[in-house]
């Protein structure tokens, strides 16, 4: 079966748009179309095939950095086989991974090269990508009623019985954005929160760790913000720490828009104004007057370094 062929037949199982395929691949679309190039052939059966014509010395090659990968945990659910040799582990995890080379993975996992661990957070990702079908038609984000449903998350109100998390895979589900869990590897430092598109369908992924309200919140409503104004398939990883991720224009427009969606500019400053905010009546009045998770104000007086990181008023920040 030709290339041409066998890409086609894939598209179609698996609806992978073109530009994923090409991207996974580490290959332009000119050395596909040119007859099938050796190279272009080698990645796709990499990543995509059950062919093992690859030599074998050529594959080792690569074994230095698929061991930086999480071998042993992959291993141990049964994504890769064990006790194999050299050649065949670096198949099993360009395999697992769908990446035809280390260009390939360096362009469909960009977010994780900011990391010291780009392996592992990508491995992280492509649990959660397997677990994501694809969509077979174009995704068109309704805007106005994802942002009614982000006015909903931020509001302080507790529904009897549901979490903050399960209410958010609910609605973020109707407007046809997938929101998923997978459990960290341990190798790595956990990450805040994921996004990334499986073809059609843009995917918000967390990991399964507790986190306050406030974080939860703001690294969702920065994911949302990619597939609202960023419609060019934008990835991006989020770390607790904003000082570790990249800070390019459109992580800086996505972290602006989580800001003002949890706390506006003129309730900020009223907040502030008032000088006393260090009391707890100040936080439970402001939560009730904006309509706002009490949490969520505690954190952006602690961003604006108004109040201290240790204060009491963190008993308001509720574990999701």
């Amino acid at each position: 079966m030709s290339l041409k062929e066998s890409i086609k037949q894939l598209q179609k199982r698996e609806h992978i748009t073109q530009d994923e395929l090409l991207r996974r691949l580490g290959c332009t679309r000119s050395s596909i179309m040119d007859s099938g190039t050796t190279v272009a052939a080698t990645a796709f059966n990499l990543a995509f095939g059950n062919d093992e014509s690859c030599d074998s010395k050529d594959l080792e090659r690569f074994l230095p950095w698929v061991q930086k990968f999480p071998i042993r945990a992959l291993q141990n659910m049964g994504f890769i086989p064990a006790n194999i040799k050299k050649a065949k582990l670096v198949r099993a995890v360009f395999r697992f991974m769908q990446i035809g080379s280390i260009e390939g993975f360096n362009n469909y996992y960009s977010a994780t090269l900011q990391s010291s661990n780009p392996q592992t957070l990508a491995a992280w990702i492509r649990l959660g990508e397997l677990r994501v079908k694809h969509l077979t038609t174009d995704f068109t984000p309704e805007q106005d009623a994802i942002l009614a449903n982000l006015k909903f998350l931020r509001k302080n109100v507790f529904l009897h019985g549901q979490s903050l998390r399960n209410i958010a895979r609910e609605v973020l589900r109707n407007c046809g954005i997938e929101f998923i869990e997978v459990e960290p590897f341990l190798t790595a430092p956990t990450p805040t929160c994921a996004f990334y598109w499986r073809g059609y369908r843009p995917v918000i992924q967390f990991p399964t760790t507790q986190m306050d309200d406030s974080k939860f919140l703001e690294a969702l409503f920065h994911a949302v913000a990619h597939v609202l104004y960023h419609p060019l398939r934008t990835s991006c990883l989020q770390f607790g720490n904003h000082a570790t991720t990249l800070k390019n224009a459109q992580e800086l427009e996505a972290e602006t828009f989580a800001q003002n969606m949890l706390l506006s500019e003129a309730e900020e400053c009223e907040l502030i104004c008032c000088g006393r905010f260090n009391e707890r009546r100040c936080i439970q009045h402001f939560s009730g007057q904006f309509h706002v998770r009490p949490g969520i104000l505690v954190e952006r007086l602690q961003q604006q370094g108004k109040i201290h990181r240790r204060s009491l008023l963190n008993e308001f920040k509720i574990a999701v």
